[in-house]
């Protein structure tokens, strides 16, 4: 099974740091993924996606226009992350904006094996497609706010032990939480202001994650 390794992000790890993430050499982990950024600008700009098999070679390409580095997946140790004192549990998805979602879909499956497990209808013409991988889900979101012609990453969202702890600690950082879409679930976003120039969700964990 395809497994994400490392998500780059635009800026600098300053900001992370500021959240209470540790930092090395402008890259941390998020759970079992690498994020690094390469201090451009605002915005997720590429991933690396692990490939089973023997024929596997590392290279450089595209999923839908998504810029993609292709390598072998060896089975690493889990890395260990938290945000202050809260462990991160999981990675918990990557979202996909896209204008043609049976395309973007196509070609998540096409290059990660990964087909669509769950269609959803999420009310004024917005459609999610949710594709899981080893470690994370990736959601591809269409809908009328979207009309860039290739796919784009767009956002994060990680689930972590102490949601409503650290949502405090975060203060005007983060919005209060509250009730997920899925349910039991709780979530909190990290505001603008903290400068991580992404949008990044944090949630409680899903029971199969405890």
């Amino acid at each position: 099974m395809a497994r994400l390794v490392e998500l780059v992000v635009g800026g600098t790890s300053e900001p992370w740091q500021s959240l209470g993430v540790e930092t090395t050499n402008e890259s941390f982990a998020l759970s079992n993924v690498k994020i690094r950024c390469n201090g451009g600008p605002p915005g997720l700009h590429g991933w690396t996606i692990a490939l089973d098999g023997s024929d596997v070679q590392i290279s450089q390409g595209t999923i839908d226009g998504i810029a993609t580095s292709f390598v072998v997946n060896e089975n690493d140790l889990p890395m260990r992350s938290a945000i202050g004192n809260t462990a991160v549990v999981l990675l918990d998805h990557v979202v996909v904006n896209t204008s043609d979602i049976e395309r973007t879909s196509l070609a998540i499956e096409d290059a990660c094996g990964a087909s669509v497990r769950r269609v959803r209808d999420a009310g004024n013409g917005v459609t999610q497609a949710f594709h899981r991988l080893e470690n994370t889900i990736i959601e591809v979101v269409s809908g009328p706010h979207i009309s860039s012609g290739s796919a784009k990453l767009w956002g994060i969202a990680i689930s972590i032990e102490d949601l409503h702890g650290l949502a405090a600690e975060l203060g005007d950082l983060a919005s209060p939480p509250k009730p997920a879409v899925q349910k039991g679930r709780f979530i909190s976003t990290i505001r603008s202001a903290a400068g991580v120039g992404v949008p990044l969700a944090m949630m409680t964990p899903h029971l199969s994650q405890r």
